[in-house]
Formats: structure tokens, sequence, C-alpha cells
């Protein structure tokens, strides 16, 4: 949720670096070959992330119309995961290596044979499950350059960051005092008084304050 429904939780950033005079005409292509490619049964990883439609997580065909409104990039951060219930797992891997053992005449398996056993089981159980999907909006103010994410989550942050670098060639700085008084341009007096500032509370809790 976020950017065009449901509640307003987001992180923002100071989106820096070689930022081309052109955005739309020179990005394009970039983000649709990192949009986001559906997770398939049989893959190694776990999870998948890319760019969808900020719309629909569904549409991952972007064009310009689906992806630039006015000054703003308007994506959606599409993150899919396999999530198999651990009993689920637990119970049919050990049908498996019951069965297994009968078939070889065996008492026991070794551990390469269990790990190859839990991969034949997993990718099994994906063919029966379909992954948990979540979208996350990002929305990139050309004008200002500041971008907004709508999650406070430390991790979506790193993916956002991954993505957005390899897609736009760019930098993501976190917004903080620091980087805010930084693109205010102080000069040396200003500059100092920056740094020599320290942490302070402003409020305690009642149980602190007796």
């Amino acid at each position: 949720m976020g950017a065009l429904r449901g509640s307003l939780t987001f992180s923002r950033f100071y989106v820096t670096g070689d930022i081309p005079d052109d955005v739309p005409g020179t990005t394009l292509k970039r983000i649709r070959a990192n949009a986001f490619q559906p997770l398939s049964p049989d893959d190694e990883k776990n999870e998948g992330a890319g760019w969808a439609s900020i719309e629909d997580p569904f549409v991952t065909d972007l064009d310009h119309e689906k992806v630039f409104y006015n000054e703003y990039v308007c994506l959606g951060l599409r993150l899919d995961r396999w999530v198999i219930p651990g009993p689920l797992l637990k119970a049919h891997l050990r049908d498996a290596e019951q069965a297994l053992l009968a078939k070889r005449g065996l008492e026991r398996l070794g551990r390469q044979a269990k790990a190859e056993l839990k991969t034949m089981v997993v990718r099994k159980l994906r063919r029966q499950l379909v992954p948990s999907l979540k979208s996350y909006d990002v929305v990139w103010n050309l004008r200002t350059n500041v971008l907004h994410l709508y999650s406070q989550s430390e991790r979506i942050a790193a993916l956002l960051d991954d993505l957005f670098k390899r897609t736009f060639k760019v930098d993501l700085v976190p917004e903080s005092p620091g980087t805010a008084a930084d693109r205010l341009g102080l000069d040396a007096k200003e500059a100092r008084a920056m740094a020599g500032l320290e942490p302070t509370i402003l409020a305690r809790l009642e149980e602190e304050a007796r």
C-alpha cells in the first residue's frame, strides 16, 4: 500500500549521480529489462523482485503511459517469494525419505542424498503452490529528485537500492538531517555548527523521569 491507496507509510531518498536530462526517453528500455519475471518451481532462488505497474502488480509489460506521469516516475517494486509451510515440507520430506529407503533397501540416507531429496520435494510442492506476492509503490519526482518508497522496511529499501541502481545507473541516498542539510548548501560556518550537533532527548518515559 502507499502512493495510490492505503496508509501513507514511506521512506524518502534523494536521487543523486549522473541523472539524464531525458529520463523517460533514456530509461524505459532498462526499466522493461528489469521488469518482474515470474518465479519458476525449478529455480534455485527462493524469491524474485522486479518492476511492475504501480497500479497493478500483475502488469509487467511496461510502457511510457504506465510509468511516467508528468514529472513523476511511478513504479511498483514487486517481490514474489516461495513460502512452503514448515509442517507441510516436513511431512512430505519424511514420506519421500521413507519411500526412497524402501526402494533402495537402505536404513538411512547420506547428507548428499538428503539434500537432493529435499530439493526434489521443494520443487514438487512449489508446483502445487502459488508464490506469495507483495508490491511496494515507488515514486520519483524528476523535478526535485526526491524518491518515496512506500515501505519502511530496511530489507525492501535494500532491494530497491539494488534494482534502482541497476535500472537507472544513479544512487539513492536515504533522507536524514545530515543529508537534508547538505542539500540546502550550508556555508562553512553552518557546516561546522551542523557537525557539532549532538543527539538530544526531547521526551522521557514517565518512569525514567522519576
